[in-house]
């Protein structure tokens, strides 16, 4: 089971360990954190059964290879080609990278490799990929920067096309059929950015986090605090109203009050002018 570990400034907001990769803000852990609410970006939260750290693009699972929170960068490698999955010598593209609204973006030395399976033909730019191809099915590979703008591949009627993003460890063009299998299994870099609905917050010093109920934007603040917005003021813990029904008497009173307390300094003692200072 992963270690967790409380971050005391943020008494809501937890730190855990899974595998080698530490999950904290933004980053939340998926399985664990209280059922009505979280601390983190929507979209952020890491699975870790089996002590596997594992991010979730919609239904599509990702492997989380390394967290660079210096360099705000993560490293993902698709489930289905990650270590923690036998190795296959074929390993076969079945979806694009879609991570929606969360605030991604490729990072790093990534190509773009676009799979197309089960085709007539091969074109001349594409590398055909025996191990996944017939004597009357083909398919093959090629990195998006090399297909001509405007090509059609319905003249090739391929039963399925996917395109996706891998470290450029390729040692030319030529090699893609058979560099591409291991180019998967290293994966891609993404950066992340701030989520704009929590600019307020973060900015007054809080960390963001939602209502799973309410789907509302919650705001959590040092020392336990929790709003819907920021944290600025979060220190008064009297109602707005109470401030203002009181807020005039207890400024005259104060000021009443350090005028004795200048005389007292003084060597002038006046209680009558305190009696009538606490009486008012």
């Amino acid at each position: 089971m992963a270690d967790q570990s409380n971050v005391t400034r943020y008494p809501s907001c937890f730190s855990y360990s899974c595998a080698n990769i530490t999950i904290s803000y933004p980053f939340w852990r998926l399985d664990s954190e209280t059922p009505t609410q979280f601390c983190g970006y929507e979209g952020f939260g890491i699975n870790c059964s089996n002590n596997v750290p594992v991010l979730y693009f919609g239904s599509d699972s990702y492997y989380i290879a390394s967290i660079s929170y210096e360099s705000k960068s993560i490293v993902l490698v698709d489930y289905d080609v990650s270590p923690v999955v036998p190795t296959v010598a074929c390993p076969r593209v079945r979806h694009s990278i879609d991570w929606g609204d969360s605030p991604f973006n490729f990072w790093g030395q990534n190509v773009n490799l676009s799979f197309h399976f089960n085709c007539t033909g091969v074109p001349d730019f594409a590398r055909e990929i025996p191990c996944l191809s017939t004597s009357t099915n083909k398919s093959c590979v090629n990195g998006l920067n090399y297909e001509p703008e405007n090509f059609s591949w319905t003249v090739y009627s391929c039963d399925d096309e996917v395109v996706t993003t891998v470290f450029d460890v390729f040692s030319s063009t030529m090699a893609l059929e058979t560099e591409f299998s291991s180019a998967l299994r290293q994966g891609f870099e993404l950066k992340w950015g701030r989520m704009e609905d929590c600019q307020k917050c973060e900015e007054s010093g809080g960390r963001c986090g939602h209502n799973n109920s309410t789907t509302e934007l919650m705001c959590f603040c040092s020392g336990g605090a929790i709003t819907m917005a920021h944290c600025k003021g979060t220190f008064v813990e009297t109602p707005r109203f109470m401030l203002n029904s009181i807020s005039t008497p207890v400024k005259t009173a104060n000021l009443h009050l350090r005028k004795t307390l200048s005389a007292v300094g003084r060597g002038k003692i006046i209680s009558d002018n305190l009696e009538k200072t606490f009486a008012s």
